[in-house]
């Protein structure tokens, strides 16, 4: 005769599988461009199950991507509660508050990222970005730097960086970068123009 505990050996298993199918679903429906629906989704696998992570993940950049940004904040916020050691998380609020354009705290964020993980490649690049915007060059530009010694052909980080050293009017460096940028990418016409301002100036 089968008992209760032999029908249902692991209910925990079947009730994460749940979670997971909820989450799968949202995913879809997000790549789809259906927004709303999947937020619906990821709330729902919430309300199953309000320690699985990956729900609030998922919920937290659909959030983003829509400007929501106070619901990101929030979201992002449970989720570092539930795993304190992932730096991703903090890379990822600390853009929902330049989003914001909170600066402060995007730096705060930026920061704890890299206290977690030194060479954080993304936490390095945007708070490259973040202290160029806020005119702390040399800060940025030592960020950027280690950055492209792990990423050496991202071409965002060779214009910011060539935007940097043009700042301290190093032009020929600005140039170097801005050709390699290029030799990679030639359809950047941003870094084409500027490139091309610096060698009708003179260097």
């Amino acid at each position: 005769m089968n008992t209760a505990d032999n029908i249902f050996p692991n209910i925990d298993f079947l009730e994460t599988e749940s979670v997971i199918s909820l989450n799968k679903t949202g995913t879809h429906l997000a790549k789809a461009g259906e927004m709303q629906k999947a937020e619906e989704y990821f709330l729902k696998a919430i309300e199953l199950d309000p320690n699985y992570s990956q729900s609030y993940h998922n919920l937290g950049i659909l959030q983003a991507a829509q400007h929501k940004t106070n619901g990101a904040i929030k979201t992002l916020k449970k989720l570092i509660e539930l795993e304190p050691e992932d730096p991703e998380h903090y890379n990822n609020l600390g853009i929902v508050y330049f989003l914001e354009g909170s600066f402060y705290d995007s730096e705060s964020y930026f920061r704890k990222t890299l206290e977690i993980e030194n060479d954080h490649p993304g936490a390095l690049f945007n708070l490259g970005k973040l202290l160029f915007n806020l005119e702390r060059t040399d800060e940025a530009l030592s960020l950027i730097e280690q950055f492209l010694n792990i990423d050496n052909s991202n071409t965002e980080a060779m214009d910011v960086l060539g935007m940097c050293y043009l700042k301290k009017n190093d032009k020929e460096k600005a140039k170097f970068l801005w050709e390699n940028a290029l030799d990679i990418n030639p359809d950047l016409h941003q870094v084409r123009n500027k490139l091309q301002e610096i060698i009708i100036s003179g260097l």
